[in-house]
């Protein structure tokens, strides 16, 4: 659970922008993790609630029959959405009951009881856009927000095609494991049992199923209340994984650890109980972004040049495009993930046990570009640290950290030349040098109420597609030129080769 700090250790006034936890949105059927102000057993489920990916790989027969459910969801989506919209349009309210019992009893006998699960993610849907739109009228939302629009439809605009998505009722279906990372997947109001791949390392109730296609893959979502039992009237609705609460391990220590979030040092950590600090640089992740960012642009180009001139085969560039956008969140995701669960594993080793993370508030709002908006995921990285280091027993606070990059934590006074290259900040009262990263995180400490040594020593670490390596050589090490072992031996010679010469060249 994300625990929230004010500026200086006060009070929070009304009307100052102060940190908050932030707000994600999250796959269709699995609950929020902004949900407010929850009490009592509620507020511990959402705290322990996670969510199993697992790659789905079904025969032709299966393929094409996931294709005919998903198909008609959409379709009872786009169908009941369309009927209330029309409803909203010339009356200005929606008759909920009518246009539920209505397509309900029309999509039974193909969808059976999970139509209902659509229906009522359908009225959550409008029933957010209402109180959204009764803050907008009473002038309560954000200035940067502007009027709600109704919810949409799940089709691809260009190909005028449904997007396919398949909603299952808890209790219709459950997963057979059959080793730690294979198993099946029982639906029963389609009798079907699809194999599928991924570890599930949760256990405990499951929730509503979700299945996508993304990328010409299906993916089943599998919400899981980790440690809750299920109901009497569904036993076999209980994932077994590998651990059944989210604690898995207890902190080593009392020290603390204060982080400033950025994309070219993604994560910058400094201690308040040594002199060590951390830097995780976030370079590849830019590069990986910019790489696929071609790809697309590529794609995108050559399909609106043949679709402008009336070549059908734009289409086939045009999922092109869409499986390079998907590789590249997929790539940019497998990055953050594995700076996370480094950084966690590392705070743990050292003896954390409250972590202070600075949060950059309404930076999306005030100065959004390429930069901040589509590369770092400031936002998910925040949520997910929190789900890691809750798994270590260490607990996340966080920080408004406005202010923190100018202000100087050597001297303690705003210095507007003080970062005089990237990544350099210069006091100019005492001439001491530091990371302007770490400089960052220092006041984030301070703001937080602690002291933290200045770094004497930085362990620098880059992420790669293979994990975390360390930039810093380890103490004692020092590059070596690899050895080259000599080829067999063949005719001619003692561990020589002699070379075939052409026959007239010299």
């Amino acid at each position: 659970m994300l625990g929230l700090v004010p500026p200086g250790g006060g009070s929070i006034s009304l009307d100052e922008p102060v940190g908050r936890s932030p707000t994600v949105s999250t796959n269709p059927g699995t609950p929020s993790s902004s949900t407010p102000k929850l009490k009592g057993s509620r507020k511990l489920r959402d705290e322990n609630m996670r969510t199993v990916r697992l790659r789905l790989l079904p025969s032709g027969a299966q393929e094409r029959k996931l294709w005919r459910i998903a198909d008609a969801t959409a379709r009872l989506w786009n169908e009941l959405n369309y009927t209330r919209l029309m409803q909203f349009r010339m009356m200005g309210k929606i008759d909920f009951k009518g246009t539920e019992h209505e397509f309900y009893h029309r999509y039974k006998s193909v969808l059976g009881v999970n139509a209902g699960q659509v229906i009522r993610l359908n009225n959550s849907a409008w029933k957010s856009y209402f109180e959204t739109l009764r803050l907008y009228r009473q002038g309560k939302l954000p200035k940067f927000m502007g009027k709600p629009s109704p919810p949409g439809f799940w089709k691809d605009r260009l190909l005028g095609r449904r997007k396919l998505v398949i909603l299952v009722r808890n209790d219709r279906y459950y997963l057979e494991p059959t080793n730690g990372g294979e198993g099946y997947l029982l639906l029963k109001d389609w009798n079907l049992r699809i194999k599928y791949t991924g570890r599930i390392k949760w256990s405990g109730k499951q929730g509503t199923l979700v299945i996508k296609l993304e990328g010409n893959r299906w993916f089943a979502y599998v919400p899981i209340t980790v440690g809750e039992k299920p109901a009497r009237s569904n036993p076999r609705g209980y994932v077994k994984g590998v651990y059944d609460r989210v604690q898995i391990n207890k902190p080593k220590g009392t020290n603390k650890a204060f982080i400033d979030v950025g994309l070219n040092n993604l994560f910058a950590v400094a201690f308040n109980h040594t002199d060590v600090a951390i830097l995780i640089k976030g370079s590849t992740i830019k590069a990986e972004y910019y790489w696929w960012k071609r790809e697309t642009k590529t794609y995108q180009a050559i399909r609106d040049w043949l679709r402008n001139r009336g070549f059908k085969t734009w289409r086939k560039y045009h999922a092109f495009h869409l499986h390079a956008k998907y590789k590249q969140h997929e790539r940019l995701r497998h990055y953050y993930r594995t700076a996370i669960r480094f950084l966690a594993k590392t705070l743990h080793g050292m003896g954390v046990n409250e972590v202070f993370i600075g949060y950059p508030y309404m930076l999306n709002q005030n100065n959004s570009n390429e930069y901040n908006a589509n590369i770092w995921w400031y936002v998910k990285i925040i949520k997910w640290l929190g789900e890691v280091l809750q798994e270590y027993g260490i607990r996340l606070n966080v920080v408004n950290e406005y202010g923190t990059s100018k202000q100087c934590s050597i001297c303690n006074a705003n210095h507007e030349n003080g970062r005089i290259k990237r990544g350099l900040y210069v006091c100019p009262v005492t001439g001491i040098k530091i990371n302007a990263d770490l400089n960052a995180a220092r006041n984030i400490a301070k703001r937080a109420g602690y002291e933290t040594p200045i770094p004497r020593k930085i362990l620098s670490y880059i992420v790669t597609s293979n994990g975390v390596k360390p930039l810093t050589p380890k103490e004692g090490v020092t590059v070596e030129t690899p050895t080259v072992k000599n080829p067999t031996p063949q005719k001619g010679g003692k561990g020589v080769i002699r070379s075939r010469r052409t026959p007239g060249l010299r």
